[in-house]
């Protein structure tokens, strides 16, 4: 098993085989006050399954906060991996897992974490920040 790529964006969409994003990479949400609600991201994975890694996986994916703390409860679900079309190697599994009314605490480093089977394949940094204050022009 091996991570293709993982990212966060404002929206997504898996169909036709593939993934279509918008606003794709972003790793700071600004807040101007604190418990800050975003109220839709995406995360998005793609993971490669060898032929003999095919069958059900338990796939999560977890927000914590620098403490360890669950922001939102973890979602998990079970996925089945299909072995590869004959005569390939292995299969990919695209997940745009839809993210509604999130709302961090407090300002910080958090992560977004990606579970096959209980143990983490990916971690994507995510930050809580005030806004950048303008420069002032004297």
């Amino acid at each position: 098993m091996e991570v293709n790529f993982a990212f966060l964006c404002d929206y997504a969409d898996r169909s036709g085989g593939k993934i279509t994003a918008v606003g794709i990479g972003f790793d700071t949400i600004y807040a101007v006050n604190i418990p800050a609600r975003r109220p839709l991201f995406f995360s998005v994975i793609s993971i490669k399954f060898s032929a003999t890694e095919a069958g059900p996986k338990q796939v999560g994916m977890h927000i914590i906060d620098a403490d360890g703390k669950n922001v939102l409860p973890p979602l998990d679900t079970t996925i089945n991996v299909g072995p590869p079309a004959p005569g390939l190697l292995y299969s990919n599994q695209q997940i745009a897992l839809a993210m509604h009314g999130v709302t961090f605490p407090h300002y910080g480093d958090y992560t977004v974490s990606w579970l096959v089977a209980g143990q983490e394949i990916k971690a994507i940094p995510l930050k809580v920040a005030s806004p950048p204050v303008p420069p002032t022009t004297a």
